[in-house]
């Protein structure tokens, strides 16, 4: 039946939706998997170790953009839909994707991205000062690189059609993908958890960040998430969050489209020497003051959100 999970507790949807996407994941990944192999060449288990990639053979390419469409179906797009389906009898309500919007919500959006560069950029040269353990630091660098190469792989592809579709399996994957899972279900589920909005963003944020498993950049990844929690509830659309994140993304791949060395830097906008603290300082302000001001524009409320989330002769919980 449609909707069951609507009256359980925030608690309980949270632990169902992880165990529900792990296993479609796993499931329906292998089977992923499976095919491209079949496409390729290349043995299932050879193409999860990224460091016996042969980066000359043409169909490297194709595995790498056929494991991210792996990943946005089978993680991120499947589980969501099905999710929010046994959640609410209207599940792209639920998932704030038919909300109207005014433009400038969108504008701002974009806006604010863009001014967070000079933040994400300082802030990522402060995580990068904090020591850790040798043992954990190499652990970090290992687990990063194999995404790191992934990515690296495709952004060095030349030709503005491979630019344009690094823009669909980069920029577009991770803008949709991501916002309808960490914003669209998670955020949602931990601001009622908490019944607090702030609270709901800043820990949707902080797993946002940690699941990436790259810890060098935590703390720009976290700030990314906050912005865009922020957006998503003061808009009350995640296409707001969807729109900001894609641009974002694109950007990135667009200059390192065009200057690759910008691929392993921590600041991909060029700050013509201009202190990163100073800047960072000034977009964080920038930043801060779009996000009051969408605040003070908001109609969004806890009551809007979640009255229909309330158990039958309960109105005192959500």
């Amino acid at each position: 039946m449609p909707a069951y999970l609507k009256y359980r507790p925030a608690w309980s949807q949270l632990l169902v939706f992880i165990g529900l996407s792990f296993a479609i994941f796993m499931v329906l990944s292998i089977i992923g998997m499976f095919i491209l192999a079949r496409m390729t060449g290349m043995g299932m288990m050879e193409m999860a170790d990224v460091n016996k990639w042969d980066l000359t053979n043409p169909n490297t390419l194709l595995i790498v953009r056929g494991m991210l469409t792996i990943q946005f179906l089978c993680l991120f797009l499947i589980p969501v839909l099905l999710f929010a389906y046994f959640s609410d009898p209207h599940p792209m309500e639920y998932l704030g994707l038919k909300q109207k919007t005014p433009a400038f919500y969108f504008a701002a959006g974009i806006l604010i991205m863009i001014l967070s560069f000079p933040l994400a950029s300082w802030l990522g040269i402060l995580n990068q000062s904090i020591p850790f353990p040798e043992s954990m630091q190499k652990w970090m660098d290992e687990t990063a690189e194999g995404s790191n190469k992934q990515i690296e792989f495709m952004l060095t592809q030349k030709g503005t059609d491979q630019l344009l579709k690094n823009l669909f399996f980069i920029a577009v994957f991770a803008g949709v993908g991501e916002e309808l899972f960490f914003r669209g279900v998670i955020q949602r589920l931990l601001i009622r958890w908490f019944k607090s909005p702030w609270a709901g963003i800043l820990a949707a944020a902080a797993i946002f960040s940690a699941i990436h498993f790259q810890f060098d950049g935590f703390l720009p990844r976290m700030m990314l998430g906050i912005v865009l929690g922020a957006m998503y509830w003061y808009s009350g659309s995640l296409w707001t969050a969807i729109l900001a994140h894609v641009v974002y993304d694109g950007v990135i791949v667009i200059i390192t489209h065009f200057d690759p060395s910008k691929i392993s830097s921590d600041a991909p906008l060029d700050m013509n020497g201009l202190s990163p603290a100073i800047m960072g300082i000034v977009s964080l302000v920038l930043v801060s003051a779009l996000i009051y001001w969408m605040r003070k524009r908001s109609t969004n409320s806890m009551e809007k959100v979640y009255a229909g989330d309330r158990a039958p002769n309960d109105p005192f919980s959500f």
